[in-house]
């Protein structure tokens, strides 16, 4: 590993315009994981501004604010060192020590700027702790599934695929019972209750009532399936993983099943803003409905991952995710400037795979209702 180039580990440089404020390239140096920003002039690299060069020249001026806004030309210098690509990572790692600088220009052999090389991912390498800035992932029959969009690990397609079926087959038990239910008690009602009937006139009781019991029910199955353990376990990971931590059960059992990336979350606020809407009109309502998701979203979502979409995991499924989490971190590791594109990257995400299982369920349903001409549903 220590032999191997940098090439994989050179990031896109952070350059900043000579005639652009120095204002601007104090931003750059922020954004960044170094000290420096290069600055360039009718596209070739002319030096750099360092984080201690800005502080020296604020601490001399009398306005600071006419002073950030003056061209970043002004106070320019040369780069301390430049290296060349096909170093290698100790090589590299020695030539920080004895520079003391946080990052470094990478030129090819035609003087072409290749990038920058920041320390911090030397040694992260060099330590074996280079790690993938965020993760996500899907918890599948199979076991959790994790990906960076660049590079996966864990339960591969077929969990993907099964994860579809089984959210499928739950959706369409759901709202068969759902409308099971409402059928029954409408014709329960119907010659009990006539006068209560007649109150419901113009709402849609049987609509509503189905759909109360079955999404009801769904959450029910999911929260006893195991795929809310393995959500759980799949959050807590991901937590680790970005937290730097080892990947051991002790560990990764510190953290929550909640994670602020989830998409229970767009799919919380999405139905709070649906149910607000739906119940009332106008624009007022409307502008409630975006008030109460822009404000209570995180709440909202929070609460639905830890009531309903995940649970506390299981030893085995926990060491599932933490499996799926080690594999992620060696691909990453071996690649990390690893790029995926096109398909290949949605691929990657997971979403197709799981969409094509949902819809296998609900092609079987149709083909079956066609050929026993009786509707599956209510």
């Amino acid at each position: 590993m220590t032999n191997q180039s940098i090439t994989e580990l050179i990031k896109p440089p952070r350059v900043v315009g000579s005639s652009e404020s120095i204002r601007r390239a104090a931003g750059i140096i922020h954004a960044s994981e170094g000290s420096w920003a290069l600055v360039i002039k009718d596209g070739q690299v002319i030096g750099g501004i360092s984080e201690h060069a800005i502080a020296s020249h604020l601490a001399l001026s009398d306005d600071p604010e006419i002073t950030l806004d003056q061209p970043a030309e002004s106070i320019v210098e040369p780069y301390p060192l430049y290296i060349n690509p096909m170093i290698t990572r100790s090589d590299a790692a020695r030539i920080f020590s004895e520079s003391g600088l946080d990052v470094l220009p990478v030129v090819d052999n035609f003087g072409g700027l290749r990038g920058m090389l920041y320390r911090t991912d030397v040694v992260a390498v060099l330590t074996s702790n280079l790690r993938p800035a965020t993760v996500g992932g899907m918890a599948t029959p199979l076991g959790v599934y994790l990906t960076t969009g660049n590079i996966s690990g864990g339960a591969g397609s077929l969990g993907l695929y099964l994860t579809g079926i089984t959210l499928g087959l739950m959706m369409i038990i759901s709202r068969a019972a759902g409308d099971g239910a409402m059928s029954f008690l409408n014709k329960l009602v119907a010659h009990k209750l006539p006068v209560f009937m007649k109150t419901l006139t113009g709402i849609d009781a049987f609509g509503i009532g189905s759909l109360i019991i079955s999404v009801g029910l769904l959450i029910l199955l999911l929260k006893l399936s195991p795929l809310a353990g393995y959500h759980g376990a799949e959050h807590m990971t991901v937590h680790a993983i970005e937290s730097g931590d080892d990947l051991t059960l002790e560990n990764v059992r510190r953290y929550p099943r909640v994670h602020p990336r989830c998409g229970t979350n767009l799919l919380g606020a999405a139905a709070v803003f649906i149910l607000i809407t739906s119940q009332f009109s106008g624009e007022i309502a409307v502008l409630v409905a975006i008030g109460v998701v822009m404000l209570g979203r995180k709440t909202i979502g929070d609460w639905m991952q830890t009531v309903f979409t995940t649970k506390s995991p299981s030893d085995h499924q926990l060491a599932s995710a933490i499996a799926a989490g080690k594999e992620i971190l060696k691909r990453y590791h071996d690649h990390p400037g690893l790029v995926s594109r096109g398909f290949s990257r949605i691929w990657k995400m997971g979403f197709l795979q799981a969409a094509a299982g949902m819809t296998t369920v609900l092609a079987a349903v149709y083909c079956i209702e066609r050929l026993t001409h009786k509707s599956l549903l209510f």
